[in-house]
């Protein structure tokens, strides 16, 4: 898992070229004007799913993680928090649907604050819970892009 600022996304361009290639979309894209919904960049390798919503108490939320697609969840306008876990450290609650590509768990993890202007970036290892309200229940509506890279 891995959580920054756009404005330092070269440090990471060497990971994967498609993750490069998503972190360079992000910053050339005015994601402002994007329709909610799936875009496509570069077929089913590499995708956006353009999402808003207002945040959740995290009783309400669940940890998930994906195989084939790795994600990278920025945030556009608002803020979030979102959990992180190791694989190894949880127990599953739902098995992984091949055609939705994820799986559901339940399990204990730590939270961090994801303003607008940060991304996360998640592995196949990386257990997340996305759109998790802040701590003080503030919840405004999030404006947010998950780039879903084929690796």
């Amino acid at each position: 898992m891995i959580t920054d600022r756009l404005s330092s996304s070269d440090l990471y361009r060497n990971l994967h070229p498609r993750l490069a290639a998503a972190l360079d979309w992000l910053r050339a894209t005015d994601l402002a004007r994007l329709p909610l919904g799936k875009t496509v960049i570069d077929g089913e390798h590499l995708f956006a799913l353009i999402q808003e919503y207002t945040p959740k108490p995290p009783e309400l939320c669940k940890f998930e993680a994906h195989r084939r697609y790795w994600d990278v969840q920025y945030v556009a306008r608002g803020e979030e928090r979102m959990g992180w876990v190791n694989l190894a450290e949880v127990f599953v609650s739902e098995p992984h649907s091949q055609e939705r590509d994820v799986a559901f768990f339940t399990g204990r993890g730590s939270f961090f604050r994801v303003p607008a202007g940060s991304f996360a970036i998640f592995g196949p290892q990386d257990v997340h819970m996305p759109g998790v309200a802040p701590e003080e229940g503030l919840a405004d509506v999030v404006r947010k892009v998950v780039v879903k890279v084929d690796v």
